[in-house]
């Protein structure tokens, strides 16, 4: 009997301890819901903005002589980007209209000759990789433009031919939109412009920066 009172009141005190272990125990909180992650921005799709900039000009002559220009650009662009994983790659296009205006002097009559942007364009393969939410891109491919020479009151305007390539960086600032700036460097064939009695072929690459805000359709 003694045996057994003295092993009940060992059970009863295992108890209480456990009773007391329990109540003091703390319960560990439960984990605070995680936000989901922000899906990652993707550059797929069509889009279509405007662009503003400034124009670096170097005109040449046939005689060697050669004259510089600067002045303000505008206009618009449009295109459609393919991505697969960071690699992104497409077609973009612009036109727009020029406010570059040089001058010199002619070699072959000594007398002042200045030359005028109207309009320009192009066509371009886009190619870059992107670190959500920003692109860094390259770009080239053929570039058309339209100048006006003029000498003792005569004028002719011809179309040129060339190439133009660049880089740049595109970055979402808003859902659907988003804001570039890039350079390019484009490089135009001579051609023959009639003026008076004078005939100048000319031909003249260019350096421009701009600045572009687009929608993502």
């Amino acid at each position: 009997m003694k045996v057994f009172r003295t092993f009940a009141l060992g059970a009863t005190l295992t108890l209480l301890a456990s009773g007391a272990y329990a109540a003091d125990a703390v319960l560990p909180e439960a984990a605070a819901p995680v936000a989901p992650a922000a899906p990652a921005y993707t550059w797929s799709g069509p889009y279509a903005g405007g662009f503003v900039g400034y124009n670096f000009a170097h005109f040449d002559q046939s005689s060697g002589a050669s004259f510089n220009g600067e002045g303000v650009v505008g206009g618009v662009y449009a295109g459609y980007s393919l991505q697969t994983e960071r690699f992104v790659y497409g077609l973009e296009g612009d036109i727009g209209a020029s406010d570059v205006d040089a001058g010199g002097f002619n070699v072959a009559t000594g007398v002042p000759i200045s030359a005028d942007s109207t309009a320009f364009g192009s066509l371009r393969a886009r190619v870059g990789v992107d670190y959500d939410p920003i692109l860094l891109f390259a770009t080239g491919g053929v570039a058309v433009s339209n100048k006006e020479l003029t000498l003792r009151g005569a004028n002719d305007d011809q179309t040129h031919v060339g190439y133009t390539v660049g880089a740049g960086v595109e970055a979402k600032v808003a859902n659907g939109v988003t804001s570039r700036v890039e350079y390019r460097y484009s490089n135009f064939e001579n051609k023959t412009y009639d003026l008076g009695n004078v005939s100048v072929s000319s031909g003249f690459d260019e350096h421009s920066i701009r600045a572009g805000l687009a929608l993502k359709f």
